[in-house]
């Protein structure tokens, strides 16, 4: 998907995210938070925001256990625009098919233009592809339910 600049649409605006990665990573902020995932769990969140709604229990003594929700709503930073794509060439009939050329090689990859992370131009080399992290693709933000 990374060197195939079509496919990045998608991502980039936060929709290609799995439910199962992104709820793992809540169980993991929870666990650090003495807490666990419980109730509905961690869920998609539907409607204009990107994103999931998770509860979570602390794990603490019976006394002192707490239950919260919260969308983690997903704000993407960047945006791309992918380079236009020559229309390719012409070519003339080879008048003796019988006569086998070499085949031309493969011409070397184009770096990856067009994609914009705050103001910042990212040139991605196909060769040896360094991305934006997470952090410099989107912000995630924890909102109320009436937001």
């Amino acid at each position: 998907m990374i060197l195939d600049p079509t496919q990045w649409g998608g991502f980039l605006e936060g929709q290609d995210f799995t439910q199962l990665s992104a709820c793992r990573q809540a169980a993991v902020f929870a666990a650090r938070n003495s807490a666990r995932i419980s109730g509905d769990g961690c869920v998609r969140l539907s409607g204009e925001h990107e994103g999931f709604s998770v509860t979570v229990e602390t794990t603490g003594a019976e006394a002192r256990q707490a239950t919260a929700s919260a969308n983690a709503v997903i704000e993407p930073k960047c945006s791309f625009k992918a380079p236009e794509t020559p229309a390719p060439e012409e070519t003339e009939p080879d008048p003796n098919p019988e006569e086998t050329e070499e085949p031309e090689p493969e011409p070397e990859p184009e770096p990856i233009t067009g994609l914009i992370c705050e103001g910042d131009a990212w040139t991605i080399d196909p060769d040896d592809p360094e991305l934006p992290s997470v952090t410099d693709l989107f912000t995630v933000r924890l909102t109320g339910d009436d937001e």
